[in-house]
């Protein structure tokens, strides 16, 4: 071998040298690139887990909220539908209280009018025809208890039940529905208070 021989000999094995240890350098800079791509990789896994799992537990919290809400809204509205129907039934039961009771009702609520003064008591057409024999002379007497003058009115008035008060130009509404109406916070209160005792 001559000495070109030998030097280009030792410029291979040197080269070849260089060349395995930038080999091996560039392995061991690839696997380290490797190595921090995967814990990136292993960070944005985790990471988008605990967005997910936080996605998943606020959409939880709000599909549990807006059940709440509206399970509220409907028992509050069952509960209403209720109450309602319960105040209807009395309302038909008022209405259709045999003769002697229903008007032992009306006169109840007679006492507690203003009448000292001179006026006319009005019914509907059906309780005129039922009224008792003694009715004019019970209203009459209810009236001069208190220093007034009630007669019975001469038409039927345009009402479900009760009755009107007139005197002169001003009417006082005591009719069923005008009670009801007047007293509808009380009345529903104290049917929620039978129905749904707490």
């Amino acid at each position: 071998m001559t000495g070109t021989e030998k030097i280009l000999r030792h410029i291979e094995d040197r080269a070849g040298s260089e060349a395995a240890g930038i080999l091996e350098k560039a392995r061991e800079e690839a696997a380290k690139l490797e190595a921090e791509a995967k814990a990136k990789r292993e960070d944005i896994l985790r990471e988008a887990d605990g967005q997910a799992e936080r996605l998943v537990t606020e959409a939880r919290e709000r599909a549990e909220v807006t059940a709440a809400a509206y399970k509220r809204r409907t028992l509050l509205a069952a509960r209403g539908a209720l109450v309602q129907e319960a105040l209807d039934k009395a309302w038909e039961q008022i209405l259709n209280l045999p003769d002697r009771d229903y008007f032992a009702f009306l006169y109840a609520q007679l006492d507690k009018q203003d009448l000292s003064r001179d006026g006319q008591l009005c019914l509907n057409e059906k309780d005129l025809e039922r009224r008792p024999a003694d009715f004019e002379a019970k209203i009459a007497a209810a009236a001069a208890a208190q220093k007034g003058k009630l007669v019975l009115g001469g038409f039927p008035a345009a009402i479900r039940g009760g009755f009107i008060l007139q005197y002169g130009g001003v009417e006082e509404n005591c009719s069923l529905e005008a009670l009801f109406e007047s007293e509808a916070d009380v009345l529903k209160d104290a049917v929620r208070a039978v129905l749904f005792e707490d």
